[in-house]
């Protein structure tokens, strides 16, 4: 249990008998009502977001997370195949788990997995990913010294806006944060 001043952004908490996801933490005062933390937080099984006030006093109970890198093979269905590479166990993560990771995901990634119980929550990414661009339109004369962008396809299907002079084949740095080029690689 921790006081609910002491809640921030990212951690897992267990609130209604629901696991949650704290979004935003914002201290807060009203005359003399005192101090309370107002809390945005998505819970973890429906993904259903919610902004809930607790009392500076109150306890709010935090769950402990296993970190655990897992290296991701291919989609079986409805599910995605991710391997310990030490141990050789294999994991069946749903779309809700990963969806937010697979526009960033090629085959044999590495990323992290967060669990809870053995139960898998979310994959992590690192800040930024090189991928190649498999498809966009070809560099225009006069475009490639200015700021003019043009929409380019990644190997994983994701489409980013990146600078004239980028060509088919090229590897690009993405931002798996806001989903922006950051640069060739």
């Amino acid at each position: 249990m921790v006081e609910a001043t002491k809640i921030s952004k990212g951690q897992v908490i267990r609130h209604n008998d629901a696991l949650w996801r704290v979004q935003d933490s914002t201290p807060a005062h009203v005359g003399k009502k005192g101090r309370y933390m107002q809390i945005k937080m998505k819970r973890l099984d429906d993904g259903h977001t919610e902004t809930n006030r607790f009392s500076s006093d109150d306890d709010i109970e935090t769950v402990y997370i296993d970190t655990r890198k897992l290296q991701y093979l291919y989609p079986d269905g409805q599910t995605y195949v991710f391997m310990d590479p030490q141990s050789g166990e294999q994991y069946h993560l749903g779309e809700g788990v990963v969806e937010e990771a697979l526009p960033y995901m090629t085959y044999n990634t590495e990323v992290k997995v967060e669990f809870h119980e053995d139960r898998p929550l979310r994959v992590k990414l690192p800040p930024s990913v090189v991928l190649e661009v498999t498809d966009t339109e070809p560099a225009v004369k006069g475009n490639t010294a200015t700021d003019v962008t043009k929409p380019a396809t990644l190997e994983t299907g994701k489409v980013v806006k990146v600078p004239g002079h980028i060509e088919r084949g090229a590897q690009v740095k993405v931002d798996t944060r806001t989903g922006e080029f950051q640069g060739k690689a």
